[in-house]
């Protein structure tokens, strides 16, 4: 299985939603998620298609997209429903781009390294609690809110046994791009970007058959 990453904006708590939706609305975290989930790293190899990284979410989150963003642009939206039947509500019933899974497990399969450069989950809860103890769970990008913000629904612990926080020249090496350094305000909220990395975790040099997530 591909290595993959998690994408999470949390509070200094682990809240990460309220009543179902995203209790904040920061334009930089959106445009992070943007880039972060989209972009292919320019060392994967070309060939003669056009690879797309992969994202992976739970039912709620998907619903929780305003459908005019459903599916995911530039991106293979893969959503995980214990309803086999459960109707995504696409505009083409045969969008290519999305694809249907009845587990996390199954999610994983359906990756394909040599078209999927990056592998990330973003949502909701129960994707998150079982990903992040996957060994092949390898980065985790964070926002963190620091403002005092209600939540419901929570990100799980992040064991610092099994990983570290990065240092702010790694995270911009990982995405490629300019990342605002130290805290962050938008409006009455603070925030910063942050990223772990799995302690056991060793890149490799990149081939078109095993690409590090």
């Amino acid at each position: 299985m591909t290595n993959f990453g998690l994408v999470v904006a949390a509070t200094e708590e682990l809240g990460i939603g309220m009543l179902s939706t995203l209790p904040w609305r920061i334009p930089k975290d959106m445009a992070f998620f943007k880039h972060v989930t989209m972009h292919v790293p320019k060392e994967f190899p070309s060939n003669q298609t056009t690879p797309q990284n992969a994202v992976i979410m739970g039912r709620v989150t998907w619903e929780s997209i305003p459908p005019k963003f459903r599916p995911l642009s530039e991106r293979f939206n893969i959503v995980v429903s214990r309803n086999p039947t459960y109707d995504l509500q696409l505009a083409n019933a045969q969008q290519p781009s999305t694809l249907l899974v009845s587990s996390l497990e199954e999610a994983f399969a359906a990756v394909d390294p040599q078209q999927h450069p990056r592998c990330f989950v973003i949502g909701g809860a129960q994707m998150y609690r079982l990903a992040i103890k996957h060994a092949t769970c390898t980065h985790i990008l964070l926002t963190r809110v620091k403002s005092k913000v209600d939540c419901d629904t929570f990100f799980p612990e992040i064991n610092e046994t099994d990983y570290r926080l990065a240092s702010h020249e790694e995270m911009e090496a990982y995405v490629e791009q300019e990342v605002p350094r130290g805290l962050q305000t938008h409006k009455d909220l603070e925030y910063e970007f942050t990223m772990y990395i799995r302690r056991s975790f060793q890149p490799v040099s990149p081939t078109i058959e095993n690409h590090p997530a």
